[in-house]
């Protein structure tokens, strides 16, 4: 995994990598989760296959879930495979653009006072132009998620390394770099 820093706003590094997002050293995990608690797939497959149920357990444990709601479940690498402490999920039903959820997401983990979060290429995939009319929407508004929190928090942000990880997708990892480099 190669860290590319796509840009530096204030005191924020913004990076888009390759990778499995369950490996990366990081505080936690920011990943989307329906209200359904269909929580099967993607980044949700990949937490459970290196720690189980424990994270999603703590978010079924607070349904009935609303769009947007935040929830961070609470864990340490040392009891799985993963390298991620924490997991925060936003309630995403696409009933609201992704920078809303984006911007949730990084509230909740910036009230936690992580210093750095991974996001993984949330409506990129199987989302993708779900709510948003097409990948060049959705990177656009990804990155006025993070611009909206920057501009909200400023040098009040801990988060310091906001990173996202996309699987293996070259196309993917190019869009968002250079979607996440206009931000300023």
């Amino acid at each position: 995994m190669a860290n590319d820093l796509a840009t530096k706003v204030g005191n924020t590094e913004l990076y888009v990598v390759k990778g499995d997002i369950t490996k990366i050293p990081t505080d936690a995990i920011m990943t989307a989760i329906n209200s359904g608690g269909m929580w099967f797939g993607g980044v949700d497959g990949a937490i459970q296959r290196v720690a189980g149920n424990y994270y999603h357990n703590q978010a079924m444990a607070k349904m009935p879930l609303s769009n947007l709601q935040t929830i961070v479940a609470k864990g340490n690498r040392e009891n799985h495979l993963g390298n991620f402490n924490d997991v925060v999920f936003v309630v995403d039903d696409l009933e609201s653009p992704v920078n809303e959820v984006i911007y949730n997401g990084l509230k909740a983990a910036n009230d936690e006072g992580y210093e750095k979060i991974l996001f993984p290429a949330v409506r990129m995939g199987v989302m993708a132009g779900v709510f948003e009319k097409d990948v060049s929407e959705t990177v656009t508004k990804i990155a006025d998620g993070v611009k909206t929190f920057i501009r909200d928090y400023g040098p009040q942000s801990k988060l310091k390394d906001l990173t996202f990880v996309v699987y293996s997708d070259p196309t993917t990892i190019k869009q968002l770099g250079n979607g996440l480099r206009l931000i300023e």
